[in-house]
């Protein structure tokens, strides 16, 4: 049986990779880290190396079907007109 301590010890570490995941998905990450993390980390916790390349596919996927894809210039102009009265 595993103690308190290492459980505790345990979802500490895996929300760390969690943020760590999330930064670097989303451009947060400095360039050491997404380094040491893909480079590294991911070369030894299978987890994390799932979640970041299904990740990777979600994104790429999203990226090719809802992507080059401009709103309409009524809406643009709309929103321009409500951003210029909010001042």
């Amino acid at each position: 049986m595993s103690h308190p301590e290492q459980s505790q010890q345990m979802s500490v570490a895996k929300g760390n990779c969690l943020e760590m995941l999330r930064l670097i998905l989303d451009g947060e990450a400095t360039e050491e880290e997404k380094k040491n993390f893909i480079d590294k980390h991911l070369e030894t916790c299978m987890p994390c190396y799932r979640t970041y390349h299904l990740e990777m596919a979600i994104r790429d996927l999203l990226k090719s079907k809802c992507g080059n894809h401009e709103a309409p210039a009524e809406l643009i102009e709309n929103i321009k007109r409500m951003i210029g009265t909010v001042r």
